[in-house]
């Protein structure tokens, strides 16, 4: 066997440790997540000598220095005061480098729909405000002979980025943080950079104001009712007609931001959309949909960040945090799917990350000191807030 094949046996070996480890902890779906990124920094390595986190293998381990907490290591940038009070600025806690933290922020935004697609703010402080347009369109107007023109007011309301603190932690064996190897590294990474993606898209979502309020329930985004009105008799998400509801909701939106807009929706709730038949009994992508090709598309592959289709030219994104099909969605006034532009959503990256470890205490219902574990610990502080509601229309099912 040669070295690279070694190489790979080894590697695949730790991924299947790594798996087993984790999935009572975190759960099976997460932790094969977290495998598919590793193994995509691992391809990305192999065919192009680096990968989207950006680092390289001596900044990895060191890294990995900073979560097997060698407490005085030279290589992690620790704050002022020694004391964990994280919630001061000034105080506290031992913060991986610049680079680490962005490599987060990167690997977050390759698998979450909310960091890849909105408007990102650099937060100096816990609370930035932003302004954003809310006055009428703008259209001068034409003068007489020695007549003043009128003058139109620009009219800016504002929009409040408050930084939260999230926070992640799980348990690793010591026996796995034994020595700091860059596949681990991999590993740690994509646990934060997933774990941070699927939060940041819980709260863009359907966040009910624990600490941000999604588009699904802000109340001043546009409304739209399955049917075209609130008594429409379409009191079941499986009403809603992706050709003349989707053709309503495009109208809702103002020309300047269709530009980028796209539709937004759980996948199940996709792939009855594309069950949906015409009036002539057939699916709308009957044939393979070669039918109507503008109309309903499907992309293999597609989901959080990749377009899962299109409707009428506007891509589609499903996410697992979006409302999916079962009873709940069979019921009146519940808001389902989204129609939108994310750009007038605003995340705010503090930028400080901080990585603690624990070898004591209780994760998950277990001692670590008994199980011979560590508790390895993520805290970051953003915020999210959408700068423009008018940018999204949100359809929900009729209320009779």
């Amino acid at each position: 066997m040669n070295e690279k094949a070694i190489k790979d046996a080894v590697l695949s070996a730790f991924d299947d440790v790594m798996t087993e480890k984790l999935t009572p902890m975190i759960g099976q779906i997460a932790a094969e997540k977290a495998k598919e990124i590793v193994a995509r920094l691992q391809l990305e390595r192999a065919t192009f000598g680096n990968d989207i986190s950006g680092l390289s293998e001596s900044t990895k381990k060191a890294f990995v220095e900073v979560a097997r907490a060698a407490k005085f290591n030279t290589r992690i940038d620790t704050k002022a005061n020694e004391a964990l009070i994280e919630d001061q600025d000034n105080r506290g806690g031992y913060l991986v480098s610049s680079e680490v933290a962005a490599a987060i922020m990167r690997i977050a935004a390759s698998v979450g729909t909310i960091l890849s697609q909105s408007t990102k703010w650099t937060m100096k402080t816990d609370e930035l405000a932003i302004p954003n347009y809310t006055g009428a369109f703008l259209t001068g107007s034409y003068i007489g002979v020695d007549v003043a023109g009128t003058v139109q007011g620009l009219t800016f309301g504002q929009a409040i980025l408050l930084a939260k603190k999230w926070q992640l932690a799980f348990t690793v064996g010591n026996d796995l943080l034994a020595d700091a190897s860059v596949n681990l590294a991999d590993w740690l990474l994509a646990l934060a950079g997933e774990s941070l993606a699927n939060m940041i898209d819980q709260q863009g979502f359907v966040g009910t104001g624990a600490p941000f309020v999604g588009i699904l329930n802000n109340t001043n985004c546009q409304s739209y009712y399955a049917g075209g009105s609130s008594t429409s008799g379409s009191t079941t998400f499986e009403k809603w007609d992706p050709i003349a509801d989707a053709s309503a909701m495009i109208g809702l939106l103002e020309e300047s931001v269709l530009d980028g807009a796209g539709f937004y929706m759980h996948r199940t709730v996709w792939a009855k959309a594309r069950a949906t038949k015409g009036s002539d009994g057939l699916p709308v992508l009957a044939f393979g949909g070669l039918a109507s090709p503008a109309t309903l598309q499907t992309n293999v592959g597609g989901g959080p960040v990749k377009p899962a289709g299109q409707i009428m030219g506007y891509p589609v994104y499903t996410n697992r945090w979006l409302p999916q099909v079962g009873s709940a969605l069979d019921t009146v006034s519940t808001p389902f799917l989204i129609f939108g532009n994310m750009k007038a959503t605003a995340f705010g990256d503090k930028g400080d990350m901080e990585v603690a470890q624990f070898e004591s205490g209780t994760f998950g219902g277990k001692e670590v000191a008994l199980s011979d574990q560590r508790g390895i610990v993520y805290r970051h502080r953003h915020a999210f807030t959408i700068v423009l509601p008018q940018a999204f229309v949100v359809c929900e099912t009729s209320a009779s």
